[in-house]
């Protein structure tokens, strides 16, 4: 990498909106954009801002740069699950979870899980389950799947499953929320 291109790393870029409104940002303020992947960005200038100046701007609209090797690990493993759950067609089932992070970490899932617990005080899996729900209303929000799509299409071991899951956290049948969705 050459001395005047820069990897940012950037938390809370969860959408191709996001890759896309950070783009614009930091070309605004005079970067050269050379890639922009969820949580991390490369840029290239001859006058790149100081680092003060691109972390103020990026508050200002819901991003905030990360510094941290551990922050850094830990945004690395919900890009990874966000991008999965929202834009794969297939998720890693839950029995896969441990592997897939692994492989696409090169780190152990015990040594991740800690990391991630540390920062955000839940465990991987608990917060790979609330994507998954998230996921499962917004499908049933958009009437774009029906119950036993999203429960293949989600790895939820069954109907029943997705079914207990919306008991438990919403204390609504699939059909209450389908009803009240615009209230959730």
């Amino acid at each position: 990498m050459s001395s005047n291109t820069q990897i940012l790393y950037i938390k809370n870029m969860v959408c191709p909106r996001c890759k896309l409104a950070v783009k614009n940002l930091l070309s605004e303020m005079g970067c050269v954009v050379l890639a922009v992947e969820l949580g991390q960005v490369v840029i290239k200038s001859t006058n790149i801002p100081v680092l003060s100046e691109i972390a103020t701007k990026l508050r200002s609209t819901g991003f905030d740069l990360i510094s941290t090797p551990k922050a850094k690990l830990v945004e690395r493993i919900k890009i990874l699950l966000i991008y999965n759950i929202f834009f794969q067609s297939s998720i890693v089932k839950s029995s896969h979870l441990q592997n897939y992070l692994e492989l696409a970490t090169h780190q152990h899932y015990q040594y991740l899980n800690a990391q991630f617990y540390s920062v955000c005080r839940t465990s991987i899996k608990q917060y790979w389950d609330m994507l998954r729900f998230e996921r499962a209303k917004e499908l049933l929000s958009y009437n774009e799947k029906a119950p036993e799509e999203i429960t293949r299409q989600l790895g939820y071991l069954s109907s029943r499953d997705l079914e207990d899951t919306f008991k438990k956290r919403l204390n609504l049948s699939i059909e209450e929320f389908i009803y009240h969705k615009d209230n959730y």
